[in-house]
């Protein structure tokens, strides 16, 4: 992907308030509908666009640009084969994510509809996931 993306690669250096080194990188590739994040040069998560993204399945299920009342739906039937309390989160404004599947279901505005914008992370983020990424990696994008 390197030699498709370098001309289209932006890259955002953000850091912690107070902190003298920065925490997170963010490489912006609009051309592919993605948003990657590193720390410590490795990769810490990715954001697929809903409008433009590629499309990522799970368990044979769409995860991009769907209706997320109904992908919600089917984590919740999903984490019933399973664990739920270990399977099955949710951070703030009741967004769910799956520790199995290290995703969490966001979304993104398209006028007046709401579609799923799945945020990809590690188990090391699992301890303190709103804050793994930065800000605007949760925030609805429009």
């Amino acid at each position: 992907m390197s030699g498709r993306t370098a001309e289209v690669e932006r890259h955002t250096r953000r850091r912690e308030v107070d902190a003298n080194v920065y925490t997170v990188v963010e490489g912006k590739y609009p051309e592919f509908g993605l948003h990657l994040y590193y720390r410590d040069e490795q990769l810490a998560g990715i954001a697929v666009d809903a409008l433009c993204g590629p499309q990522v399945s799970a368990d044979g299920a769409a995860l991009v640009g769907r209706v997320p009342s109904v992908l919600e739906k089917w984590m919740l039937d999903r984490a019933e084969a399973r664990s739920p309390e270990d399977e099955l989160s949710y951070m703030s404004a009741g967004v769910p994510g799956s520790e199995s599947l290290g995703v969490v279901i966001n979304v993104q505005r398209e006028g007046d509809r709401l579609l799923t914008r799945p945020v990809f992370f590690p188990t090391e983020a699992l301890d303190d996931l709103s804050h793994w990424l930065p800000r605007d990696a949760w925030e609805i994008h429009g």
